[in-house]
């Protein structure tokens, strides 16, 4: 699993949606969870912000 981290600006997108194109597995790191749903098919979501550690669980888990 690739963790892709500022999922919603220009090259975090770029990023996730070629990782998901290619078959790889990606979660976007997301501080809002409404920001899902511009995710390309393939693509998991977590919510989490990284100045808030404790919130980065989920995201890290697999």
């Amino acid at each position: 699993m690739i963790l892709v981290t500022g999922a919603t600006g220009h090259v975090g997108g770029e990023l996730v949606a070629a990782l998901a194109r290619s078959g790889r597995p990606v979660r976007a790191l997301l501080r809002k969870p409404a920001a899902a749903d511009a995710l390309p098919d393939g693509a998991e979501s977590a919510v989490g912000d990284l100045d808030r550690p404790a919130s980065l669980r989920s995201a890290l888990d697999g």
